[in-house]
Formats: C-alpha cells, structure tokens, sequence
C-alpha cells in the first residue's frame, strides 16, 4: 500500500515538473523520433480523457496513415508536438476528439 502511494506521489510531481524534464522523457524522445522518421508535415494526435496514452499519426503523401501509440496523455503529447514547431489546433467538426498538427515551415 505505502509503495503505491510513493507511485501516485510520484506521478503527481511528474506531472507538475517543469517543461524541460517532461521534454526529456522517454515518450518526448519516442515522439520525437516517429516524427522525424516519417517526414510528414501533418500529425493528428487523439487519446482519451484520463488516458496515460495517445495515438500520434502521421499522414503520408500518398494519403495513408502511418501511427504509434506513444506514452503520454493526449494534453501532454499536444505540448510535446508544438516543442517540435508544429502548430496544432481542434477540427471543425465539434464532435471530433482528435487534434490536427501542421509542421511549421522554417524560415
């Protein structure tokens, strides 16, 4: 019981740590590397509320799409794509959950 709560402490200061040691963490690097690897200047991202895990795909130029699951929440994956200069926003649609992610262009 003690070790679990050491756990949920834990987590709770995770989530609370500052930008740069969330950006170092195994899942920010997992993000970083599919991003890079497919080459693709359009993401969508999606996770349910709560969820300790999103979808991250990547849209090909041939229309498919390519995902990964990756190990953060959906709020935290969003940060994580706009550190990486992308701009992400809602669709239209209000009855869509996932989160559009354009790559922008370096001047």
């Amino acid at each position: 019981m003690l070790q679990r709560n050491a756990n949920h402490e834990h987590n709770m200061s995770g989530a609370s740590s500052n930008l740069t040691d969330r950006m170092n963490s195994p899942a920010h690097e997992s993000t970083r590397q599919f991003v890079a690897q497919s080459g693709a200047a359009i993401f969508t991202l999606d996770g349910e509320r709560g969820s300790a895990k999103s979808q991250l795909c990547a849209q090909m130029s041939d229309g498919r799409m390519n995902c990964t699951e990756i190990a953060l929440e959906a709020k935290s994956l969003f940060s994580t794509m706009q550190s990486l200069n992308f701009f992400c926003t809602l669709p239209q649609d209000p009855s869509k959950t996932h989160i559009n992610c354009q790559r922008i262009p370096s001047a």
